[in-house]
């Protein structure tokens, strides 16, 4: 079975190296531009449609916490990833809190990332 991931980034570049790595590992991929787009693609499918969601922390609009509240709230199942250039303690507790999976700093080689979406789906 074909799984979905839904990429949340507002850095162009990245958002379509990440489409294109995880396409050719054959996921099926979304992107999203920021969070308030992120919850209208979650919002606008089943609500188990994404199994994972990579999601930036420092976005305009509704940052990677925002949205991942957001998210846990609905009771959205969906593993998460979060990448971020900079986080402090404080934010790694509360992400780690509302069940994010992995945490990747960034730069981040590319390959790591698919690595990490490959363990957190297969586990």
């Amino acid at each position: 079975m074909t799984k979905s991931i839904l990429i949340c980034e507002d850095d162009l570049a990245l958002l379509g190296v990440l489409s294109e790595i995880m396409s050719s590992s054959g996921y099926v991929v979304e992107t999203a531009r920021d969070g308030i787009e992120a919850i209208s693609k979650v919002i606008r499918s089943q609500p188990n449609y994404y199994d994972l969601i990579l999601v930036d922390h420092l976005m305009p609009g509704l940052n990677g916490l925002g949205l991942v509240r957001e998210l846990r709230q609905s009771e959205i199942p969906s593993k998460i990833i979060v990448l971020s250039g900079s986080l402090d303690e404080a934010l790694e507790a509360a992400f780690n809190e509302m069940g994010v999976k992995k945490i990747l700093s960034k730069p981040n080689g590319i390959m790591k990332v698919a690595e990490s979406v490959k363990a957190v789906l297969a586990g």
